[in-house]
Parts: C-alpha cells; structure tokens; sequence
C-alpha cells in the first residue's frame, strides 16, 4: 500500500516529485557551504604562514667615507680642501704670480710684469699670513697633490699695529711703484670703516686674496674656498667676515655667499693728480667691500 500523500519516506524522499535529491546524490547547498569553509580555511592559513614570514633586511647603505682629520672638505672625485700649511707657501706664491696677479683687473690697468714685480715681496709677506691658521687651499690628489686654488685670509684685531703680515710692510714704493699704487688704494678703500664697532667685535675675518689655477676654472673651486673659510671662522668664532675685491667675478662670488656690499668705488671716478688711476679695466668697474655676518656659534652641550 502506498504511503499517504505528503508523508515521507524513510529513506527521506517524499511521495510527490520532492525537491530533496535522489539517493546517493549531496545536497548542493552544502556542498557550496563546505566549499566556502574549506576556501576560508586556506586562506586563514596563508595569512598565518605570511604573517609568521620574516621579512629580508634591506641591505645597509654603504656609508660615506669619513674625511682625514685635516681636509675640510672633498669636492669632486679628487680635488680637496685644507687649511694652507707652511709648505705649501712656496707653492701658493707660484699659483698667485702666475695666476692671480697677472690677472687681476688692477694690475692689468697698471702693465704690472708678475712674476717680476711680485714674487720677491710676496714670498715675504705670505708665511705671515698663512701662520693665522685661517687660509683655505685646494689641491688636486690625482696630480700629486698640486695647488690648485687657494683664499688667503686674515685675522684682524681691535688695536693690532700694521705687522709683518700687511703688505705694505714688504713693498717699497720706490722698486714697487704699482704694486704700492695698488696696495695703497685697498687700504685707502676702507680705512675709515670701524668694523670693530660698527658690528661689536674684538676680531674679523679678513679674505686677502681669492685664486684659482686657470685649468681648473668653471669646477665650482673658488666658490667652495669661500664657503670652507667661512667655516674655518665660524669653528673659530668669528662672526665678521670681510672681503675686498676689485672684479665682478669675485665679487659675484661673495655675492653668492650672501656678502654684503657696504662700499663701492668706481674706478672712473677715482683720481689721482687729476687722471684716472687705473684706466682700461674693462668690465670690471668697481671695488666693492663686502661683510657677512654669522650667527654666533652655539656651543655642544652634550
């Protein structure tokens, strides 16, 4: 006898076309359940074996070589900057004759015949200047160590006399009539400026003269001897920085450097016995003194 209509059968299927599936068959439903679990399980256990992955160190950086005690600075592959020293004032006088002097607008104005009319007081007058401590050279390693730029600096002290260190010291107005000419009107130029108490300070930081080696020109190495002196004063206190120059490259340079232009002097209008004094020098029109001012420098309290 059939079972009634509606009931169902042991074996779960009911008497009319049910929905439930044949014997034997898996309901798709929970096939698709279990196949979510089984997918959520997987990636429970990737994100477990990601998580407990060490990530690889990234390999260090290699660190920038540290500098020998006594150069200041490295600039380029081989050119490096110290401190001039003693021996290299033989050199330095060469680099300045050969390079600066004959050169500098100035003295071109003048006809001056360097090295002839500059070495013999100059190689004087340069061991006094370097035993300051404060000049700034740039030697080439590649070439042996060859001078190639140097700034020539000074220290200046409230009350300090004229010394072995100043120019006019070595150069006689009677053998060295245009050097003396030259010398005179630098001294001239600023010799009414009380740096002391115009900027409230017992010393400056003078620059004298500013060079570089023809064949290294346009590397950027006079500009980076002005920069490395103004390092050199501010690790010895200074806070005063003054320059002199007589062309509008140098004075390009300083500018660059944030000096301050407190004078200029047209050569056209300066006059000596009623005529020019250094007629001809082209673009260069004009001495400037130019000052920087530093802030003073905070010591290490650590």
């Amino acid at each position: 006898m059939s079972p009634p209509l509606g009931t169902r059968r042991k074996d779960g299927a009911s008497g009319e076309g049910s929905e439930g599936s044949a014997p034997g068959e898996e309901d798709p439903l929970a096939q698709t359940t279990a196949g979510q679990e089984a997918q959520q399980q997987l990636e429970q256990s990737q994100q477990k074996q990601e998580q407990q992955q060490v990530e690889p160190e990234e390999p260090e950086l290699p660190s920038e070589p540290e500098l020998p005690p006594d150069v200041l600075h490295k600039h380029d592959e081989n050119i490096v900057f110290k401190v001039l020293t003693q021996e290299y004032s033989d050199a330095a006088v060469d680099l300045l004759c050969n390079h600066f002097f004959k050169d500098e607008p100035l003295g071109k104005a003048l006809y001056l015949d360097s090295p002839r009319e500059v070495d013999h007081w100059l190689s004087k007058v340069l061991p006094h200047m370097i035993s300051h401590g404060v000049s700034v050279m740039a030697i080439d390693e590649s070439a042996n160590g060859r001078l190639v730029g140097v700034a020539i600096n000074s220290i200046k002290r409230r009350g300090d006399a004229p010394g072995p260190d100043d120019f006019l010291a070595w150069i006689d107005p009677k053998k060295d009539p245009k050097m003396f000419k030259i010398i005179s009107f630098l001294t001239q130029l600023a010799s009414d400026i009380d740096f002391f108490s115009q900027y409230s300070v017992e010393k400056f930081f003078n620059f004298e003269l500013l060079n570089v080696d023809k064949s290294y020109g346009g590397r950027g190495i006079a500009s980076m001897l002005v920069q490395q002196s103004c390092n050199v004063a501010r690790t010895q206190g200074f806070t005063c920085l003054v320059a002199e120059t007589t062309g509008i490259f140098s004075a390009k340079i300083f500018g660059r450097h944030t000096f301050k232009t407190i004078r200029e002097v047209q050569y056209s209008q300066f006059r000596q016995n009623g005529r020019i004094a250094f007629p001809n020098t082209g673009i260069h029109t004009s001495a400037r003194v130019s000052v920087k001012i530093l802030e003073p420098l905070v010591p290490n309290s650590t």
